[in-house]
């Protein structure tokens, strides 16, 4: 008997833990705290479970957990899911069990109800102690009315039962609220963390943006102000032809940071590849020259993806780029088409290459291996990518070179006679 009645306890914790945890994982996906509804719904099932695997003591007379999450769902989310729990404890005590002392369970849930209410105002915002002592009270409270309640009505149970049906309600709900203040701990810390994270992220943002922008600028200002006491005309225009640069290099950084803010294509164009790459080609052989870079092809006709022609453009400039100035000391740039299923572009250099943890930091904000640079072309480069569904791989071998390969799946036109055929 006894061990029958451990052994529904014990199905009867696990069903509250399960519902803790069911909770827990509804917060983490939806970043949000859990609906009224929501909780009710899966309070209702936990009670449902636990008193269908409750035990029987004596006539009218029964022990199982129910009131644990019937606490729980009362003190954290306030007294209308509280009495909506107690009409469905009482229907489901009058459905799986019987009418037989039906009021006094009744009354005994209403009182619980009233008491719930008055502490769930000041719950939440209670130190983890004194919610202890306050939910352990009432469910001795409610304990020891079950046994007054029993013996009244003639109910016969022996001492092991009654330490049993005060000692196992409240140790139950003493560990529930435990568990329960933890998973909120957790999901407030990691709430702060991501809080912290995104602030810092902000503050690096703030920092690069001032030095990248501000640097050329001021460089800039001093050819300007050199240009005005300027008198030879070759000086003022090469004084000029500076500023202009400077002025270029930081609307690069600008339109880089932009890339950001704006990730979906405001108009969807049909981009024709081969076109677009020799162009861009075309524009980087002087800088491939200037580092003693060849550039090499082998495209494929008449193949069009969707996407923003302007932005794609920068994605393969920066990715180019960035394969140009890994080779310092002079090299080969690959760029190469295939397509069976997919498209993919392939842009391989002979620099010196990337070393596995380089290769995990691809893209991500602020890592660059040059020594001079924002490391936000390649991450600018790469949300490009994802805005147009499709993904970027990177293979490198230290001081053998690095490959670079941007697939498109769905998004692959072939033109025909006929125009445009997916």
């Amino acid at each position: 008997m006894q061990d029958s009645i451990l052994t529904n306890l014990l199905l009867n914790s696990f069903f509250i833990l399960s519902g803790l945890l069911i909770i827990a994982v509804y917060y983490d996906v939806k970043k949000k705290v859990p609906s009224r509804l929501f909780v009710i719904l899966i309070s209702s099932v936990t009670i449902i479970l636990c008193v269908m695997f409750g035990s029987k003591l004596a006539s009218g007379v029964y022990i199982d957990l129910r009131r644990v999450p019937f606490f729980l769902a009362s003190l954290y989310f306030g007294p209308l899911v509280s009495f909506v729990l107690m009409v469905i404890i009482i229907v489901i005590r009058l459905i799986l069990i019987g009418d037989e002392l039906i009021l006094l369970v009744a009354l005994n849930y209403f009182s619980a109800f009233l008491i719930l209410a008055k502490l769930s105002k000041g719950f939440y915002r209670a130190k983890k102690k004194h919610k202890l002592i306050y939910s352990a009270g009432l469910c001795l409270l409610m304990s020891v009315y079950n046994i007054i309640v029993g013996y009244l009505y003639g109910t016969e149970l022996v001492m092991v039962e009654q330490i049993g049906i005060v000692l196992i309600p409240l140790a139950s709900m003493v560990f529930a609220i435990l568990i329960a203040e933890m998973l909120r701990k957790v999901m407030k810390a990691r709430n702060l963390f991501i809080q912290q994270e995104k602030l810092q992220a902000v503050g690096q943002l703030a920092a690069t943006i001032s030095h990248e922008v501000s640097n050329p600028l001021t460089s800039s200002k001093g050819f300007l102000q050199l240009m005005r006491n300027e008198q030879d005309q070759n000086s003022q225009q090469r004084f000029l032809d500076l500023s202009l640069e400077g002025i270029d290099q930081a609307s690069h950084v600008i339109d880089e940071y932009l890339t950001f803010a704006n990730t979906t294509p405001d108009k969807i164009e049909h981009i024709d590849v081969k076109e677009l790459i020799s162009g861009l080609i075309h524009m980087m052989k002087p800088i491939a020259a200037n580092h003693g870079v060849s550039i090499k092809y082998k495209l494929l006709p008449d193949i069009y993806i969707e996407g923003q022609t302007r932005k794609f453009k920068q994605c393969m400039m920066n990715i180019m780029k960035n394969s140009i100035e890994s080779m310092p000391s002079g090299g080969v740039l690959l760029i190469g088409m295939t397509q069976a299923d997919n498209l993919v572009i392939s842009i391989a250099d002979t620099g010196s290459g990337m070393t596995a943890e380089q290769v995990h930091r691809f893209g991500e904000p602020f890592y660059t291996t040059k020594d001079e640079g924002t490391g936000l072309g390649i991450m600018a480069a790469s949300i490009i990518v994802n805005s147009m569904r499709g993904k970027i791989q990177v293979k490198s071998e230290l001081n053998r070179g690095t490959t670079v390969f941007l697939e498109f799946g769905e998004v692959t036109f072939i033109k025909d006679k006929k125009g445009i055929q997916p």
